[in-house]
């Protein structure tokens, strides 16, 4: 082989690698551990819902491309969940999917909160920032309002059968 060849293949593939972006290659590298025992619900909004157990991943959206169909739209490196398990959004009804993690609304997009060994997924396709539907409703403020409409019509009718002084 010629010396010249010899010492310009090292080179150049030196500056290949120079190049580079900090981070291209940091995917063959790093090695995230996926979270065990996971369970990963789907609630359709419409009574139908679908539940996996002992899921595996590393973060949200993942874990669900792992047991279903997922369809997004990526807004820089974040991800916006369009459609899972061909059931889409629905702009005109107000139904969006949304993701809860152990009960609490998912704060970040699907693809960055990290997963936990343990945690439960649920995705709920109901509109934006509604409770889920399993949580007890409050009842104490309909009883404040009809106490309160008690003692004003109470108060109404004192004030009709008073006699007016002269």
């Amino acid at each position: 082989m010629n010396v010249l060849a010899a010492k310009l293949i090292p080179t150049l593939l030196i500056a290949v690698l120079i190049s580079q972006p900090a981070g291209a290659f940091a995917g063959e590298f790093s090695h995230e551990i996926a979270a065990t025992d996971l369970s990963l619900q789907l609630d359709f909004g419409n009574g139908t819902v679908l539940d996996f157990h002992d899921v595996e991943g590393t973060n949200v959206l993942n874990v669900t491309e792992s047991v279903t169909e997922v369809e997004v739209v990526w807004y820089g490196d974040l991800v916006f969940v369009t459609s899972i398990a061909g059931t889409s959004n629905n702009k005109s009804a107000g139904l969006w999917w949304q993701y809860w993690v152990n009960d609490e609304l998912g704060p970040v997009a699907a693809n960055k909160y990290q997963v936990q060994d343990g945690d439960a997924i649920s995705w709920r396709r109901i509109p934006p920032e509604m409770e889920p539907t399993d949580q007890p409703t409050d009842y104490t403020i309909i009883g404040g309002a009809i106490v309160l409409a008690v003692i004003g019509l109470g108060f109404l009718f004192f004030l009709s059968t008073r006699k007016v002084k002269e």
